[in-house]
């Protein structure tokens, strides 16, 4: 019997075995695809992530530092800026590559001793006193001590209790790589407008184009030519950033509010975007879930049982803190800027304003947003 069996090899899945692994844990992990997903899509990780996936040797050879972050509202006065500095950080965060990130955190597992199997889909979950067992399409059973899942919740409600509260922000994310006529220097920008917010954030010499829309708009920016869709962000974005050129395919998903009501049940936990998926505003998500790995991974060093009920309720009494106030700080974020009857323009000018003049808050506001919210 292994110790951990992990369901899903994505960054926190991978992330966590490999922690467990260096704790001296048999680690096994089951992806259901049949081979790396080689997702060329950019990830936003903040400055402690980075520093988590470095200590299991993860951290890919290609990343590029966000030394700054400029927020405004387009059509209403205010802004702030956070930098790297203000927080004696040489980056509050860096972007990097999903298919390096995911190459590099798979070589993690293997040197500390755990193995990922791929095209090994989940088919049932069996829970018992003494541990769980994770059946596989293949017609594999393994027993484990403890299961988690880190499958983005494609497995959750396998197991008897677990439910999902869910919002809909009616809402598309239309991602795309473009390129400017200045040197991004280090700088992410967030611009909040009517239609929802947009994000530019460093990628190499270029950006990584978060835009969010309604779904039929969505669809008219995938549709739009080239030259048309730079038209349309710059109108949009304006000149902060420079003149828009050279846009690279582009895509889109829906956006939703996902969270879980319990992240535990017997010998098993669900962590990561499985636990609860949020708005990509302040890219809190992965780093919601990272710290979500390194949590777990604290909660059963040296138990000897790490699925017994009294470690799997320390570990949700420590995370309950921090994944409801990230939920809440995301949503918020997505709504107030959309919705002008809930805060007026002038209102939100002026928080931003108080922000850029009020550097306490200001660094409060970085802290959390690299650190999370400290357990109780």
């Amino acid at each position: 019997m292994i110790d951990v069996a992990i369901v899903g090899a994505g960054p926190v899945g991978a992330t966590l075995a490999a922690l467990l692994g260096r704790a001296g844990r048999t680690v096994r992990v089951f992806e259901a695809r049949s081979a790396p997903a080689g997702d060329k899509r950019t990830l936003a990780l903040s400055a402690s992530s980075r520093e988590t996936i470095e200590g299991v040797g993860g951290w890919p050879a290609r990343s590029t530092p966000i030394t700054s972050i400029h927020v405004s509202q387009l059509g209403g006065p205010g802004r702030t800026l956070i930098e790297a500095r203000e927080q004696g950080l040489a980056a509050l965060g860096y972007t990097v590559s999903y298919a390096d990130l995911e190459e590099a955190l798979h070589a993690a597992v293997r040197d500390s001793g755990g193995a990922i199997e791929f095209g090994a889909a989940c088919e049932r979950i069996e829970l018992a006193p003494a541990f769980a067992t994770l059946a596989l399409a293949t017609g594999r059973e393994i027993p484990a001590r403890l299961l988690v899942l880190a499958d983005g919740g494609a497995n959750a409600t396998r197991i008897a209790g677990i439910a999902f509260v869910e919002k809909d922000y009616r809402q598309h994310a239309v991602v795309a790589s473009v390129a400017t006529d200045r040197p991004h220097a280090g700088r992410a920008w967030e611009r909040f407008t009517p239609q929802g917010p947009m994000a530019l954030l460093p990628s190499g010499d270029r950006y990584a184009l978060v835009w969010t829309a309604a779904p039929h708009e969505s669809e008219r920016l995938l549709a739009l030519g080239d030259g048309s869709f730079m038209e349309e962000l710059q109108r949009r974005f304006g000149d902060r950033a420079g003149r828009f050129s050279s846009p690279g395919p582009r895509f889109a998903f829906p956006l939703r509010l996902r969270q879980v009501n319990t992240p535990i049940a017997l010998r098993s936990v669900i962590v990561g975007n499985a636990a609860q998926a949020l708005h990509p505003v302040a890219a809190q998500g992965l780093n919601l879930g990272l710290r979500d790995a390194v949590a777990l991974a604290e909660a059963i060093s040296g138990v000897a049982d790490p699925g017994a009920a009294p470690v799997l309720s320390s570990y949700r009494d420590t995370r309950r803190r921090d994944a409801g106030r990230g939920a809440a700080f995301t949503d918020l974020l997505a709504s107030m800027f959309a919705d002008a009857g809930r805060i007026p323009t002038w209102g939100r000018g002026l928080g931003l304003a108080a922000l850029d003049l009020f550097p306490p808050a200001r660094r409060l506001l970085a802290e959390r947003m690299i650190n999370g919210a400290p357990a109780p």
